[in-house]
């Protein structure tokens, strides 16, 4: 054994550590209301949208912004980036016409955080 370290007891010790069992704890369930737990019936029922920015790196295309729309049902994530927020209203006009063509289906729903970007 080396000089100066400590010996370790080879038995286990009744101690409880408060840090430990804290660490080690899990939140309780919670409820959620149905409309968050049930998933769309169809692809483009329900698309989820926000928009982030200004960015502080531009792309090398000078973007500064992003805007992100997320079929519920499947979870497909598609992400188009802006030079300006006003660019919103383009960028989900080419969305929905990529979409429903890709799919032969409608956007029913569009989901957002109600930001002035999506209202004018």
């Amino acid at each position: 054994m080396a000089d100066g370290v400590p010996r370790i007891a080879d038995e286990p010790s009744d101690h409880v550590c408060a840090g430990c069992c804290m660490g080690k704890m899990r939140e309780d369930n919670f409820s959620r209301s149905p409309e968050k737990t049930v998933k769309s019936a169809g692809v483009l029922d329900l698309i989820h949208s926000d928009v982030m920015g200004p960015m502080q790196t531009k792309t090398p295309g000078g973007c500064a912004y992003a805007v992100t729309f997320i079929d519920d049902f499947s979870r497909h994530v598609t992400v188009y980036f802006m030079k300006k927020k006003a660019e919103v209203l383009e960028k989900f006009k080419m969305f929905k016409a990529d979409m429903e063509t890709a799919t032969g289906r409608k956007i029913k729903r569009i989901r957002s955080d109600n930001g002035g970007e999506y209202t004018g």
